[in-house]
């Protein structure tokens, strides 16, 4: 497709700019070449002690960041430990380099040009030879090999028999270095051999890409490319002090800052910045959509009262009219059951919208309740008297004791409570719905009893919920009813509970605080009708 081709073509030409620009140093310091520019020698070593020791030292930090990493159980991986005990050997041997450079105090001997090109190829050896062995690693592998305990011994026998080889050599050989001649054949080609394989590293880590690697490519693929400049620059020089080794020590510490990149700030910086960035954006989605909500909390509620009020006043129309038709029609037994009938369904529409209107009021805020001493018992005989025609009230049974004391309650919410409680019973019960009170301490437990089906256990946990209607609703009311009564006892200071088994019926018991000796006279026993 055209359009991926287009998106691709970009991607695939990066690591030849980047070769580009990382060459072009190079290129003109092999153009000054003729020249023979040569630093003075306090110059370069003080420029060349910083750079080996950047290098020792980002060698050293890489290796404790990927150790200690790599043996956590988030991030537990064989390929990261195997390279992390490798640079803890690079950077030593790096160190040593430092120490036995021309002009340097040595290190077990004294310090030249072959001592120091001797252990700068092994730290570069053990650089590239464990990078390309990694890539074909299996990143999950739990060889005896790999493991903690084998691989920074092993790593540090290898520093020490390269150590324990200078040391046997002779002091005045030339390998690599012939004063006034230059480099070897020997060094050179070590030093091609060793950009050969970094150049190979760089491409099978870009091949692989995202699939299987060590570390993110471009960032190791870099650092392979930039260590190949490096081992190039150093087969050029003919003076230890002159611009091609300058040039190699500085593509040197590039690549060992690609390699930090790649193994530390890639792979374990990055993903916890993403990590942030991700909960920030998260944070921010969080707060429009609470915003959203409250909106829609906002305008439900205001749907809610508007719906109950304005639907209030012609239901108020409807029933005072029923009312009316009853009077005039009592000899009529049609029109008796026809105007029974919307009664009780304009009486059934009333509660629903105080159900609703009371859900609105209780999750705007808390109740405000005008509490004073509720005589029970004749609060229920009227609240039966009312509801009649509503409610099948001939099959409840007060058995409130008349010397109970008086509740301290708010006897409109009271009147809701029992409402709901005792029409709840009579819906799911045919046969008598018992109510009963007795005293507790300071409290009156008010029980509501029917011998219905019972409720189902799966129900129980949930019923005091809003909208829940559970199991056994027959498609009547909003499933608020519950809902309400919990949220009337609580403001109360009171709780509710039920107990229920199949077949057994169900019992909703009631506490609230009763009213105290000073304000219990007079009680008062007037309720409000639905």
């Amino acid at each position: 497709m055209p359009g991926r081709t287009s998106a691709a073509a970009p991607t695939k030409s990066r690591p030849l700019v980047f070769a580009g620009l990382a060459a072009s140093p190079l290129l003109v310091v092999i153009a000054l070449r003729p020249f023979g520019l040569v630093l003075p020698g306090g110059l370069y070593l003080g420029l060349h002690s910083a750079m080996e020791l950047l290098v020792a030292s980002v060698a050293i930090a890489t290796f404790t960041v990927q150790w200690f990493a790599a043996g956590t159980a988030v991030f537990r991986e064989a390929r990261s430990r195997f390279l992390a005990a490798a640079l803890l050997a690079v950077g030593l041997l790096e160190a040593i380099h430092f120490l036995v450079f021309p002009g340097m105090p040595g290190f077990l001997g004294p310090a030249s040009t072959e001592r120091g090109i001797y252990y700068f190829l092994a730290a570069r050896i053990w650089t590239v030879v464990p990078l390309l062995v990694a890539l074909k690693m299996p990143p999950g592998s739990e060889h005896a090999l790999l493991r903690r305990r084998w691989l920074i011994p092993s790593n540090l026998l290898v520093a020490a028999a390269l150590v324990t080889i200078d040391f046997a050599l002779p002091a005045d050989r030339a390998w690599f270095f012939v004063e006034g001649r230059g480099l070897t054949p020997l060094k050179v080609g070590l030093d091609y051999a060793i950009a050969g394989a970094a150049l190979l590293g760089a491409v099978l880590v870009l091949r692989q890409g995202a699939r299987d690697r060590v570390g993110p490519p471009r960032s190791l693929s870099a650092a392979l490319g930039t260590l190949a400049l490096s081992e190039i620059c150093f087969t050029l020089y003919r003076h230890p002090y002159d611009l091609f080794n300058v040039l190699g020590h500085l593509y040197l510490v590039l690549a060992f800052w690609f390699f930090f990149h790649a193994l530390f700030v890639a792979t374990l910086l990055d993903p916890y910045r993403e990590i942030d960035a991700l909960r920030a954006h998260v944070e921010d989605e969080l707060v429009v959509t609470i915003r959203r909500l409250e909106r829609l909390q906002e305008q439900r509620e205001d749907f809610l009262r508007a719906v109950s009020h304005d639907l209030r006043n012609p239901l108020q129309v409807v029933l005072l009219q029923s009312d009316r038709l009853a009077r005039a029609g009592m000899e009529v037994p049609a029109v008796r059951r026809s105007v029974s009938a919307i009664r009780f369904a304009g009486r059934r529409m009333e509660r629903m919208l105080r159900d609703l209107s009371d859900a609105t009021r209780l999750d705007a805020g808390p109740l405000e309740l005008v509490r004073a001493p509720v005589d029970l018992r004749g609060m229920l005989e009227q609240l039966l008297e009312v509801e009649q025609g509503v409610l099948d009230t001939r099959r409840v049974v007060n058995e409130v004791p008349a010397d109970l004391p008086p509740l301290d309650a708010d006897a409109d919410r009271l009147d809701r409570i029992l409402v709901n409680l005792v029409g709840n019973g009579l819906k799911y019960s045919p046969g008598e719905v018992v109510v009963r009170a007795a005293r507790e301490g300071p409290q009156v437990r008010i029980d509501v009893a029917d011998r219905g089906p019972g409720i189902p256990a799966t129900d129980l946990p949930l019923i005091f919920d809003r909208y829940y209607r559970g199991q056994r609703h027959e498609g009547e009311g909003l499933g608020l009813g519950l809902y309400i009564v919990r949220r009337l006892v609580e403001a109360h200071g009171g709780r509710i509970e039920v107990a229920s088994a199949p077949g057994e019926g169900s019992t909703f018991s009631v506490r609230l605080p009763a009213a105290s000796a000073a304000s219990s006279a007079p009680p008062a026993v007037e309720c409000v009708g639905p």
